[in-house]
């Protein structure tokens, strides 16, 4: 394949499609920016991304991690794009975050000081038909209402409603083919614009 027919077929790849996710959040400033914007925190910072590492569970089973970041305040965020809609989607994230959370504690140490844990799912179907494009997943004590913080913090994104917010927006830019100059997100359009027209860029997505 030459390089121009592989830069026409990334050309046709999205965001939202775990191929070219892998290569696009390698960027940190774009990843940093997608998390901005959906966690809400303009000044949330990233330090470092492992891209599509494998974690290893003590009973052996292995999960693929799309991204995960580690933020400037020390806190981790798993960010995963899911296409399919066959899945058991909560039941996907509790394993996930079990597995990091797992894998980054040492033995003997006390549960108050086990990793704080945000799990950023971006999905393109609205799987949990409450016709909203963000979802904050809450623990509440059934009897009090009260809110418990067990350090772990489930949000839900999809690309399928349109709702006029900044999110809703975001998620625009994950279902696009074309190169779109967003002045909302210039970290995110610098990258894919690096990704699908640059022959260095292409070379970073795997093609089958």
């Amino acid at each position: 394949m030459t390089a121009e027919e592989k830069i026409a077929r990334v050309r046709e790849f999205r965001l939202i499609d775990d191929v070219f996710f892998e290569v696009f959040v390698e960027d940190k400033e774009a990843c940093q920016e997608i998390l901005q914007v959906i966690l809400g925190e303009d000044e949330l910072t990233v330090f470092d991304v492992v891209v599509q590492s494998s974690k290893r569970n003590i009973y052996g089973r292995s999960v693929r991690l799309d991204a995960l970041c580690t933020l400037g305040n020390g806190k981790k965020c798993n960010i995963e794009v899911q296409r399919a809609d066959d899945d058991d989607h909560f039941r996907r994230v509790r394993f996930n975050a079990s597995s990091i959370t797992v894998k980054d504690s040492d033995v003997g140490e006390r549960f108050e000081r086990i990793l704080d844990l945000y799990m950023v799912y971006i999905s393109e179907h609205d799987f949990i038909g409450g016709a909203h494009t963000i979802y904050h997943v809450d623990k509440v004590i059934r009897e009090t209402g009260e809110l418990v913080d067990d350090g772990l913090y489930e949000v839900y994104v999809n690309t399928k409603i349109k709702d006029g917010s900044k999110v809703s927006d975001l998620m625009e830019c994950f279902i696009q083919r074309e190169i779109v100059d967003h002045k909302e997100f210039p970290a995110i359009s610098k990258r894919v614009r690096e990704l699908k027209t640059t022959e260095g860029g292409a070379g970073g997505c795997v093609i089958l």
